[in-house]
């Protein structure tokens, strides 16, 4: 908050207010814009708010991981009056050396000059299983193969305390193919149908780790069928024809290769029984073991399984994503190298011999995208009929689509999927709440820019006047300014390049409902690909049956506003609902990273399930 204010002195006060870093109580503090035009090709500022929260949830999962020896920052993203600020604690040593020289493992220029370390790789692949995440060649600018097991914007800087730490972890999962055009690539027909590739504001849209691991648990499920059936066919035609069989005839299961089939299909094959799934596990280890014990022929049932759900092994199950592939780069013409190599993808290039391990990556980041909206979004709504979740605001209703791996870019999706089914009556509590979450999610993007542009002393002003445009009834609220005496004349040079961005601090005065409103369907529309019949709160309220003192709620609790506890007249055309007097605060809204004891947590999980297992 005071640096925001202002009320803490940059590091690099020469600079422009929006490039200037933080340091307080050891904590460094930077601002979500694009300084530098780091972000110029993947979005600028708008990619520049959204790396801070990839970068959060990279940071939380390595937690998770917890590898001995691997160390994260402490890293808390702040969203205040309209702005993003990351702290995290500060490298021991990093500020008495150039950034050039600290990097020993990724990169610092998105991939043009790649280095890497051996310890890293040591301490990285012991988190590539449990997060899915393949160890993959890349090339540097000099056309060298570079070994990584991250993506390239994963830096790796040993401290002074010799512990070996890793930043910038905001490209830690794969990207999502639906809202990430790329010239060249058609997308399945599940994706296609529903309207994707959607082009989206910026090119750091990631899968979350959720539905990853759904992923790969759904294509397990369908790697024992694969492998069950083909060993029942197997059984079934020595049965009839024993003899081919023992001359090394060809089978049912040997042809299976040439067309696998769907991975999407696959849940069709219910036939498969218990003991042949057991038969396949046991088999599956035998192989992974490679004592020699099993046949030749069970290891080609194993390896046509893998082969068919996308396998980066031949003998087991296992499923990892290249970070790195479709990464945004640097599409501009005269690129120098960006098409010099086959295999080589924007500002990320592969060496010739990973071509077909990049075709088959590329396929299942397809996969998991059309996975996405053909097995996890009717899922939701599904459980959603049968009471299985009960969503009782937006905040529940986000965290069991997160829960799924649903991010809430497609809140417009889940919410056309719910028109459209036979259950529509029984969900109509969970439309309400889903189009209540799209308005208020879409008043916030609005108020983030309305806000940057407003000074300290007319922020109550500003924000009842934004909350009278959005909730009042009343047809013409005006703006009360800050009277001049509170607005002090003599600005230093720090307080008149502030608020970063904002030439005109009375420009949200002018605001207007039929303004706002219709910038909200506007929003509504580009970021959820979601059409809003309504141009004011009353036609809002009257079409979907909102409540207003709901819509309140909610957009307080998303932007940090306290309101005085009273009851509000929303409808009184006569007077605005809301006065400079009822705003009485605005927090900052925080993300973080709960620390937590796994070995403590894993022993608290496992007695839970005992408890309820009446052991």
């Amino acid at each position: 908050m005071a640096v925001i204010d202002g009320n803490v002195m940059a590091i690099n006060p020469s600079e422009e207010t929006k490039m200037q870093m933080f340091i307080w109580n050891n904590i460094f503090f930077s601002l979500g814009f694009d300084v530098r035009d780091h972000y110029k090709d993947f979005g600028g500022d708008v990619a520049a708010y959204v790396a801070p929260t990839n970068d959060l949830n990279g940071v939380r999962t390595y937690n998770v991981v917890d590898v001995e020896g691997l160390y994260t920052l402490g890293t808390v993203v702040v969203d205040y009056r309209g702005y993003r600020v990351t702290a995290q604690s500060i490298i021991p040593g990093i500020l008495e050396r150039d950034q050039e020289q600290s990097v020993i493992y990724g990169s610092i220029d998105f991939g043009k000059t790649v280095v890497s370390h051996p310890r890293y790789l040591e301490l990285l692949e012991r988190t590539s299983r449990p997060l899915k995440i393949l160890r993959h060649r890349v090339l540097n600018d000099r056309d060298e193969e570079v070994e990584l097991c991250s993506s390239v914007e994963c830096k790796g800087i040993i401290g002074n305390d010799g512990r070996h730490y890793i930043l910038d972890l905001l490209r830690t999962f794969p990207p999502d193919l639906n809202f990430l055009p790329v010239p060249g690539e058609e997308l399945p027909e599940e994706c296609t149908r529903a309207g994707f590739p959607h082009a989206h504001r910026h090119k750091l849209c990631c899968l979350r780790q959720e539905l990853v691991d759904a992923f790969v648990e759904h294509r397990y499920l369908l790697f024992m069928k694969l492998a069950a059936l083909q060993l029942m066919q197997q059984k079934a035609s020595q049965l009839d024809t024993p003899s081919s069989l023992e001359n090394g005839g060809p089978s049912s299961m040997e042809s299976k290769p040439e067309n696998p089939p769907r991975p999407e299909a696959g849940s069709e094959e219910e036939g498969s029984s218990a003991s042949g799934l057991a038969k396949v596990k046991e088999l599956a280890e035998t192989i992974a073991a490679d004592d020699g014990t099993a046949d030749p022929r069970s290891r080609e049932v194993i390896r046509n399984a893998c082969k068919a759900v996308g396998s980066i092994s031949s003998t087991a199950f296992d499923i990892r994503f290249n970070p790195d592939i479709f990464s945004p780069g640097r599409w501009r013409a005269g690129h120098t190298g960006a098409l010099r190599t086959g295999a080589s993808l924007g500002g990320v290039r592969f060496p010739e011999s990973c071509q077909d391990e990049v075709r088959d990556q590329k396929q299942l980041l397809k996969d998991a995208a059309a996975f996405l909206l053909s097995c996890q979004i009717p899922g939701l709504v599904k459980d959603c009929t049968e009471h299985a979740v009960l969503p009782m605001d937006g905040a529940t209703l986000a965290e069991v689509m997160r829960q799924r791996g649903i991010n809430m870019r497609y809140l417009g999706k889940v919410l056309e999927l719910v028109l459209r089914s036979p259950a529509r009556q029984q969900l109509d509590h969970v439309y309400k709440i889903g189009i209540g979450e799209l308005i208020t999610r879409s008043a916030k993007h609005i108020f983030k820019t309305y806000l940057q542009g407003v000074e300290l002393s007319g922020l109550s002003a500003a924000i009842s006047h934004f909350l009278n445009c959005f909730l009042s009834s009343y047809p013409n609220p005006v703006a009360h300014l800050p009277a001049d005496e509170l607005v002090s004349k003599k600005r230093s040079k720090r307080r008149k390049n502030r608020p970063p961005g904002a030439s005109d601090n009375t420009a949200w005065a002018v605001m207007t409902p039929q303004e706002l409103w219709r910038n909200i369907c506007q929003e509504a529309k580009n970021y959820f690909d979601f059409s809003l019949e309504c141009e004011t709160v009353d036609q809002a309220v009257e079409t979907y049956g909102l409540q207003k003192i709901t819509l309140l709620r909610e957009i307080s609790l998303k932007t940090g506003i306290q309101v005085l506890l009273k009851e509000y007249s929303f409808d009184s055309r006569h007077k605005p609902t809301f006065t400079e007097e009822d705003v009485l605060n605005i927090f900052p809204v925080v993300k973080h990273v709960n620390p937590k004891a796994s070995d403590a947590f894993h022993f608290f999980q496992s007695g839970q399930a005992k408890v309820q297992q009446g052991v």
